[in-house]
């Protein structure tokens, strides 16, 4: 054979040669190559394919040989160079070979250099080709549009989950399509027979599909059945087996076919709408506002049981009776909305009163195909709050502007009290004058006890709780309290055995029993009796939940019970607004209880009133249990006038009028004062003088430096530095949560020359 093949190659009129496709060297050639080419055979196996061809083909060479070595010959027309450098056209022939152990090609390459031959050559090369791209463009062509459709039918079946079937009813073999094999987890290809396959389903399932099978081959019977298949290595899958008969030309039933789909998702579907269904049945009925729906001819369809809670009807006795029927007086209300719900087919939200069960509805309808679905609550407690809510941020507001124009307020009224003051000690010979001054003074403290009132509505007061025994600040204001209140009245007072202490401002503490007891006294005025009462107690969660503001906890509660003519709910409604009063013009402001309970709820309690006209009103106070944490309160004793002092104290203050009567104030008690308008001047003044012993400082400032921020910034150029702060309107500067910062130490404007003397001495006694 090999003999054979080396004689063809020798003696094969056409030039023949072998190259390697590596290296491209050309390893072996023929004679006709040989004689050709004008090369010797030894000079021939010195070159390369590449010195055979011209230069301009080298870049086409090297593709075509790439092409080689992925299994691609190609015939095509080139240029052989000759040896002498002549140009000639062959007709390339080639296919690979192995060679002496070597991956080559065997080349033969026909001379086509005559114009005719050349011509002739490329017209038929040009129409071989055309006819091959056409066949190979319509073999693709058909093969995508069978690959397409095979996927798609692939693809529809996966998709859906359905596969064909086939029993040839002579064999009692099946065939499946891929997707019938996949659903009973089978390779595709598989060829079971009936009894195998009818293996594959549970019981009740095989013996249902059994029975439609053979009444399908035997009577011709179709048959679609919703049954559970388990592969013996699949989960249980819900499928919906079709059958049909299939009859040959004389119409005899020759084998059944069909089409097995999965359901199993639409089964889970169907499973979790149904109990959706009832999941939504139980928590209509379940909820706690009311729901029903109400179909077109005015009949109750389903009520739950809060809408027949509501509505103080059985809800079983309801559905199926006429809605106006029932409850008649609901036509004229509910009716005009639920007609216009009905008419434009858009749901509507109202809020309706309905009489004869004295409550408000917020009702919303909703319109369905059916008629109407209704969904209410009962919202009278919520009007109720919701007009306390509006009552309160009336206060809120009046709070606000209290506490805006109290600042300047209070420093006009400083500068009058202090003028007054010293006018009435320097006109004791004048006795028209001093009258004068003293009702000036009289006037100024009447002043600044009116905007402490409604500060203290306001809960903007500087409050220094502490742990307060009740029962023994209320023993040492019995004189006071008896006084007051006068001889037509009898004084009661039950002390609670065991009381806890209260965290509480005391002497705010005293100004709201001063309080609650003047007003007492007004409500009595033919005489009669006050009794004051302490015990513990205990607000719970239900308590809470009943009363804003209300933190359940422990409390020390405080009551006065008056025997007057008690209050109308009305009064009792707005009893804690600032101005409000029963008492006739000149007798009353209208703020004391409102200060009262500013104070209360400012310090984390709670007050209540019980009132009935003609049996008298009870105020309870619950303050907070004091903890052993809480400093323990200082009650007042008699203490001697304060020595007048020589230290150096620096004022800081932006009101030019209250900085100048300050400072006169201090020099007049024997300090040495340097006066500041602002921080930064204050700054300058501590830098300068070395000993200055006292800070004295307004809190609310301009300039960007409140009174914190310098007093910071001086004690940490002076830490032994001391500071008293003043203001007539306290901001979060120093009072945070109503209460004043640790170790603050404050004078609140108005002040008596007195209080001066005394908290600027105490300070700087270090008390």
């Amino acid at each position: 054979m090999q003999i054979a093949y080396d004689h063809f190659f020798r003696s094969h009129p056409d030039p023949m040669f072998i190259y390697e496709l590596d290296s491209l060297r050309i390893v072996a050639v023929n004679e006709a190559l040989v004689v050709g080419y004008g090369w010797r055979e030894e000079e021939l196996l010195e070159l390369t394919l590449e010195d055979l061809h011209p230069p301009e083909e080298r870049a086409r060479l090297h593709q075509n040989v790439a092409g080689v070595t992925e299994g691609l010959d190609e015939a095509g027309i080139w240029q052989h160079r000759l040896r002498d450098g002549t140009l000639i056209h062959v007709e390339i022939r080639s296919h690979t070979l192995d060679f002496d152990s070597r991956r080559c090609e065997l080349v033969t390459a026909r001379n086509i250099t005559h114009p005719r031959e050349l011509e002739r050559a490329n017209a038929a090369l040009e129409r071989t080709n055309a006819e091959l791209e056409r066949r190979e463009a319509a073999l693709a062509e058909a093969l995508r549009e069978s690959e397409q459709a095979t996927a798609l039918l692939r693809l529809a079946g996966r998709i859906a989950g359905l596969g064909g079937w086939r029993v040839d009813l002579d064999t009692l073999q099946m065939y499946w399509s891929e997707q019938t094999a996949a659903l009973h987890a089978k390779p595709t290809g598989t060829r079971p027979t009936l009894d195998d396959a009818l293996g594959d389903y549970l019981p009740a399932s095989r013996a249902r599909i059994e029975y439609a099978f053979w009444r399908c081959a035997r009577e011709g019977i179709v048959y679609d059945e919703l049954v559970e298949l388990k592969p013996r290595t699949g989960p249980v899958r819900w499928v919906r087996a079709i059958g049909e008969p299939e009859r040959n030309e004389s119409g005899a039933i020759v084998a059944v076919r069909g089409a097995l789909q999965d359901v199993t998702e639409l089964v889970e579907v169907r499973a979790e709408s149904r109990r959706a269904a009832e999941r939504l049945y139980q928590t209509l009925n379940h909820i706690s506002d009311g729901f029903l729906t109400i179909d077109r001819k005015w009949r109750f369809g389903f009520v739950n049981r809060s809408a027949g809670g509501l509505l103080q009807r059985d809800p079983g006795s309801l559905v199926g009776r006429h809605v106006w029927d029932e409850f008649p007086d609901a036509e004229s209300t509910f009716g005009p909305q639920y007609r216009k719900a009905f008419d434009d087919g858009v749901a509507i939200t109202f809020s309706e009163h309905f009489p004869p069960l004295d409550k408000w509805f917020e009702v919303t309808a909703y319109p369905t195909s059916d008629g109407l679905a209704v969904h209410f609550q009962d919202v009278t407690e919520r009007r109720s709050f919701d007009e306390r809510l509006r009552q309160a941020q009336k206060l809120e507001a009046l709070g606000q502007l209290t506490g805006g124009v109290a600042h300047d307020f209070n420093n006009l009224l400083t500068v009058i009290l202090g003028n007054a003051e010293l006018l009435t000690e320097r006109l004791d010979d004048q006795q028209q004058l001093r009258l004068l001054a003293e009702m000036t003074a009289s006037a100024a403290e009447r002043g600044a006890e009116l905007t402490n009132r409604l500060l203290a509505f306001a809960r903007r007061q500087a409050l220094e709780p502490r742990r307060v025994d009740i029962n023994r600040l209320i023993g040492g204001m019995d004189g006071l309290l008896r006084r007051t209140l006068g001889e037509r009245l009898e004084i009661e007072v039950v002390r609670g055995g065991g009381v806890w202490s209260a965290r509480v401002d005391p002497g705010q503490l005293e100004v709201a029993l001063l309080n609650l007891a003047i007003n007492a006294r007004d409500a009595m005025p033919d005489g009669g009796r006050l009794t004051i009462e302490t015990a513990n107690a205990s607000l719970d969660d239900d308590y809470a939940a009943r009363h804003e503001e209300v933190v359940p906890g422990q409390y020390v509660m405080l009551s006065l019970t008056d025997s007057g003519h008690g209050m109308t709910p009305e009064h009792m409604a707005r009893a804690f607004e600032p101005f409000f009063t029963t008492k006739a013009v000149g007798k009353g402001s209208g703020l004391g209880l409102s200060m009262v309970y500013g104070f209360v709820k400012q310090s984390g309690g709670h007050i209540k009133l019980y009132s009935e006209v003609g049996e008298g009103t009870t105020a309870r106070l619950y303050l907070p249990r004091a903890t052993a944490d809480d400093p323990e309160a200082v009650y007042p004793t008699d203490v001697d006038e304060p020595a007048p002092g020589e230290e150096h104290v620096l004022v800081v203050e932006d009101d030019a009028l209250v900085r100048e009567h300050v400072s006169s104030l201090l020099e007049g008690l024997g300090y040495r004062v340097t006066r500041a308008e602002n921080g930064h001047e204050a700054l300058a003044a501590i830098d300068a003088h070395d000993d200055i012993a006292l800070l004295f400082t307004d809190v609310v400032m301009p300039g960007g430096m409140d009174g914190r921020r310098l007093a910071d910034e001086a004690r940490r150029r002076r830490p032994a530095l001391r500071v008293l702060y003043t203001s007539g309107y306290t901001e979060n500067a120093i009072v945070h949560h109503g209460r004043l910062d640790a170790g603050v130490q404050l004078l609140s404007k108005p002040y008596r020359r007195s209080e001066l003397a005394a908290k600027v001495r105490r300070v700087l006694d270090g008390d």
